[in-house]
């Protein structure tokens, strides 16, 4: 377990890592002893580490964190009677580097994507395209990437080991793979950049993130009745399948069509829908124009924009850090941790305190805490699904993938995320 003094300060720990490294450069046989049990360098990082590890921390990072959680107030405080925890009780922020490219290794071309970072680990997300042969045997689930030849180091001198963890064939092409990997130690925060090579002296650069401006909105209820709410999910999977037929996906968009259309006359009848609302024939018109292929008109901007999204130019690709914590909404507290964005989606990295699967009010075992959708400064409409999620012991690292891909032009993304009762905003800025 970590242990740390009562009263422990950074400044103070961070001058015994350079007592170490001196002592250890001088050649006293005790500090070489604690160097050499976390790394073969004598450098300043490779000192930082071995006190660390002494303290209990697997990392600098993680230890840095451990003195400010001791010290730094509670942003949020619990609801009353809800025993959730306040942000202090959730994990500090993640740093991020990216914009790196491809490098070979054993089995193919590995195309890094962005490396998150934080007290408890670094994992570096990337696509792995590969020969038939290796891609027949992943099929079989007898494989696993070797990224023995994968080194990575940082412009401070410090190296990392890279590690598979998981993976999954990528759905629109057989011969892709998107990998995660473990990267150890945890990269700091104040590394400008690092350097990971391949086989046959391939080399690519992931750039330390910078910071956006996230600007937050109070909380507000929900808007809507709940058969409004229920009409404006229906429209989403509607315009998710499309998304997903667009990308030769195999959605069954008709069927999902007719449900709809189905279900919209269900609450007419029953007097559910609000009449003054032009939801219910908005989501008409939308599912009878796709099921007879025909343009459909009379839409909101935000529906548009994701129809036309297939003849789309790529927006920007950027990764940048949030680190923002947003007011718990109905007793859950978000931190947003990263953006990224890529050619055809774009990626939220978030933590969910105490997590992002809840417990269901209508019978199901368990759903999302939040509803999270986005929309641009030029009236696009993106769209969040899961992209995984990792559970910690008092919160959960969620991914959310948005389509369709960034608007060229867009330079604000607001953020809506919506539990039950209770909604807030996030603006983050695009342009540098």
């Amino acid at each position: 377990m970590p242990d740390l003094p009562e009263r422990a300060d950074i400044d103070q720990l961070r001058r015994q890592a350079r007592e170490l490294l001196r002592a250890a450069v001088a050649g006293e046989p005790g500090a070489l002893a604690r160097l050499r049990a976390v790394s073969e360098r004598r450098t300043l990082a490779a000192a930082q580490l071995a006190v660390a590890r002494e303290h209990g921390f697997r990392s600098w990072p993680a230890l840095r964190s451990g003195v400010e959680s001791r010290r730094q107030p509670a942003r949020w405080q619990p609801r009353a009677g809800t025993g959730r925890p306040a942000a202090r009780d959730i994990a500090q922020g993640r740093w991020s580097f990216g914009g790196a490219g491809t490098i070979e290794v054993a089995d193919g071309e590995l195309t890094l994507g962005i490396l998150i970072a934080g007290p408890e680990g670094a994992s570096l997300e990337a696509s792995l395209a590969v020969a038939e042969a290796v891609a027949s045997a992943r099929q079989s689930r007898r494989w696993a990437p070797e990224l023995r030849d994968v080194t990575v180091t940082d412009d401070q001198g410090s190296t990392f080991t890279v590690h598979f963890e998981s993976g999954y064939a990528d759905s629109a092409q057989r011969r892709r793979f998107q990998v995660a990997c473990a990267v150890d130690p945890v990269p700091e925060g104040g590394s400008r950049w690092l350097d990971v090579r391949g086989r046959d002296a391939s080399v690519t650069r992931l750039l330390r993130s910078g910071l956006a401006p996230v600007r937050v909105g109070g909380l507000s209820p929900v808007l809507g009745s709940p058969a409004e709410q229920e009409l404006r999910d229906m429209a989403w999977r509607i315009l998710r399948g499309y998304l997903d037929k667009a990308m030769g996906e195999g959605a069954d968009l008709k069927r999902r069509c007719r449900d709809v259309l189905a279900q919209t006359a269900r609450l007419r009848e029953g007097g559910l829908a609000d009449g003054a609302s032009p939801l219910p024939g908005q989501l008409t018109r939308l599912c009878t124009a796709l099921i007879r292929q025909r343009p459909p008109s009379g839409l909101p901007s935000g529906w548009h924009s994701v129809l036309n999204a297939a003849n789309r130019a790529d927006g920007p690709r950027l990764h940048v850090d949030l680190d923002t914590a947003l007011p718990p909404a109905d007793g859950t507290v978000v931190r947003l941790n990263a953006l990224a964005s890529w050619p055809g989606s774009w990626d939220l990295y978030l933590q969910a305190t105490p997590g992002w699967r809840t417990d269901s009010t209508d019978g199901q075992p368990t759903q999302d805490a939040m509803t999270v959708f986005a929309e641009d400064n030029l009236g696009g409409l993106y769209l969040s699904e899961s992209g995984g999620s990792r559970r910690r012991p008092e919160y959960e690292e969620v991914k959310l993938t948005f389509r369709p891909r960034l608007a060229p032009g867009a330079s604000l993304l607001t953020l809506t995320l919506a539990s039950q009762t209770q909604q807030v905003t996030a603006e983050i800025p695009l342009a540098p």
